[in-house]
């Protein structure tokens, strides 16, 4: 079988490299999503592995002595693979977290509203969310890709070759420590975003509790559903511009994060 002029170690490393780069788009942000065809998917992590493989091998991050070595066996090969797309698993599971939080605060909103029942399956999440999230959501990735978060995205799997080589992987307590952290920074993030709206109507039920205890009359279950559901709506609108400022500070951490992912994943923190 002809290969093209190119050395066993180049194409074992070149394989290794699309394996990373395939696992990492498949569970990636909008590119990962279940709506993107899988031949899109495969298609572009190919693309990208064509472009970034010889920048990779001229910097030196892969190496193809290291190749030679590991290729050479059965189990060094199946080993380096599975490393690649343990990693891959890490690099997207991390851009991932971004918009869970987003996503968390959003449905925390939308639970304070009443919107506990509107709910439409959403196929970024690949579960039932609210309509609330699912505007945020959309407004978050609109962001994202308006601030070139997936030029971030790709530099962030690019140099991490440069933290962690081609099946060099490893799982130590430090690793643990960080995703543990990262997964808490999560819902922070999430219930900062969802503050506006939780205040809000905690001064509206205050305000109803007041009022029934004054006007035992005063039909406080049917006046409060509408009354939080409006006076939710109103601070959604009016604090957009935080909620905007919010998520691109959240967005512009993505790149961060993953960087200490895969510092973590060889000890250096």
């Amino acid at each position: 079988m002809p290969n093209f002029g190119f050395s066993p170690e180049e194409l074992l490393a070149f394989f290794a490299v699309l394996v990373r780069f395939g696992t990492l788009c498949a569970v990636l942000p909008i590119v990962g999503d279940r709506m993107v065809p899988a031949p899109v998917k495969v298609l572009f992590a190919l693309g990208v592995s064509i472009a970034l493989f010889p920048a990779l091998v001229h910097r030196g991050d892969v190496r193809l002595a290291d190749a030679y070595r590991w290729g050479s066996t059965s189990g060094g090969i199946v080993g380096t693979v599975f490393l690649e797309a343990v990693i891959g698993l890490v690099l997207g599971y991390t851009s991932k977290l971004c918009f869970e939080a987003i996503s968390i605060g959003a449905n925390l909103a939308g639970n304070f509203m009443g919107f506990a029942m509107a709910t439409q399956f959403d196929p970024h999440q690949e579960s039932q969310t609210q309509v609330v999230a699912e505007i945020q959501v959309m407004m978050a990735m609109l962001l994202f890709l308006a601030l070139d978060g997936h030029h971030l995205m790709l530099r962030a799997a690019f140099d991490s070759y440069h933290l962690v080589g081609l099946g060099k992987a490893g799982f130590t307590d430090l690793f643990a420590h960080k995703l543990i952290e990262l997964t808490g920074q999560v819902f922070t993030f999430g219930i900062q975003l969802a503050a506006p709206v939780a205040v809000s109507i905690f001064a509206v039920n205050v305000g109803f509790g007041v009022a029934g205890k004054a006007l035992p009359q005063l039909n406080i279950l049917g006046l409060s559903m509408g009354v939080t559901a409006l006076v939710g709506l109103g601070v959604l609108w009016v604090s957009l511009p935080e909620f905007s400022s919010g998520v691109v500070s959240i967005l512009e951490r993505m790149g961060d994060w993953m960087r200490i992912m895969m510092a973590a994943m060889v000890g250096n923190g």
